[in-house]
């Protein structure tokens, strides 16, 4: 028995010394990790019982995080899942548009804001930002709308996301919140019960063509504005000159990198939110 014990012990102690080293990565993978401003968060998009989708993205390690609010809503043409949740106390919400007759292919930035106007007319009032951003490689459209920060995205082709954000919240946790944000549409499964889409059809066509009268109005207003502008601006030869020769300038600038351009996408969005917010607080 002796002889047993004795063997078995260089085991032991390997055994021993192998953990006291897994003890020490994990201790200094533990103290980098406290070290780290952001964390990873992900959430279910969903109700009480069911899960449509996860969202992923980063938080400030600082910052509490907590649940707020779970549900599925209606609107005309379609059904919508609202997740909420509190970043330091402020509020953001996501929605995920499920629309009875979904997009075929990825929308325009015209086609989106017809999509989120049939959930909530509102959006055409949005003072909408020109700097581009992309959400998960996919183009976002973004801007503000009363004291709210929105972007609005298409996770997949059938379906749209609407990210709704406390203005309070600091621009740079708002654009790494969205910047690396990503929803994982589980396609298998929606939220619109057999039948829903057959009642909803007629009233979601006069709520389009009451929208899209409405955006033809807006668009002529702006025509006539433009039109009005150039006639009383009349023909400059010598800007006419200047302006045909600025393609050929543009062309001998060196392409932005494509980390280059998403950083100057990103100054550009920052500035845009800093003056709009600015002006929305006078």
């Amino acid at each position: 028995m002796k002889l047993t014990i004795l063997a078995r012990r260089p085991a032991v102690a390997r055994l021993l010394i192998s953990l006291c080293i897994v003890l020490g990565l994990l201790i200094a993978n533990l103290a980098a990790a406290q070290e780290e401003s952001y964390i990873h968060l992900t959430m279910p998009l969903g109700d009480e019982t069911d899960t449509y989708a996860e969202l992923g993205t980063i938080v400030p390690s600082a910052f509490d995080v907590e649940p707020y609010e779970q549900k599925i809503l209606n609107y005309t043409g379609g059904k919508d899942i609202k997740t909420s949740i509190l970043l330091n106390g402020s509020r953001i919400d996501i929605f995920l548009l499920y629309p009875c007759q979904p997009p075929a292919s990825l929308l325009y930035a015209e086609g989106l804001i017809s999509l989120l106007a049939t959930v909530d007319a509102n959006i055409l009032l949005a003072n909408y930002s020109q700097s581009e951003l992309y959400i998960d490689d996919r183009p976002a459209i973004w801007g503000i709308l009363g004291g709210s920060l929105f972007a609005a995205y298409q996770p997949t082709n059938q379906t749209a996301a609407l990210i709704v954000m406390d203005a309070n919240i600091d621009e740079d946790t708002i654009f790494d919140f969205l910047l690396n944000m990503n929803i994982i549409v589980d396609e298998s499964m929606t939220p619109i019960p057999p039948g829903y889409c057959a009642d909803a059809t007629a009233a979601a066509a006069d709520q389009a063509a009451a929208i899209a009268a409405e955006a033809a109005n807006a668009t002529d207003a702006a025509m006539d504005g433009a039109n009005a502008a150039d006639l009383s601006a009349g023909i400059d030869t010598d800007k006419a000159a200047e302006q045909s020769a600025a393609p050929a300038l543009a062309s001998a600038t060196p392409a932005l990198s494509r980390q280059d351009k998403a950083k100057a996408d990103r100054e550009a969005a920052m500035a845009k939110l800093r003056e709009v917010k600015a002006a929305t607080r006078k």
